[in-house]
């Protein structure tokens, strides 16, 4: 009976090891798939987050055009005097 239990949690244990197919994974990795772990404010556990190529380029062109607006913003304040 012990041997019994004892393979069937074992079989359990690798079977829980493998994490999906290696053709997927692959795939994930020349689409430029990432995925990256993030700490948030006030969260003990990191958060994992994945993103495409396309997406990260948006998320920098958008960071760039709130950095450009905010320079144009602080340089009207700054020349109208307020």
């Amino acid at each position: 009976m012990k041997k019994l239990i004892l393979m069937v949690f074992s079989f359990a244990l690798v079977g829980c090891a493998t994490n999906g197919n290696d053709e997927t994974q692959l795939a994930k990795k020349d689409s430029g798939y990432e995925c990256e772990k993030v700490r948030v404010t006030g969260k003990l556990v990191p958060k994992k987050i994945c993103t495409s190529t396309a997406q990260r380029k948006k998320m920098e062109e958008d960071g760039r055009e709130g950095l450009k607006a905010r320079r144009v913003a602080v340089s009207d304040v700054i020349h109208d005097g307020y």
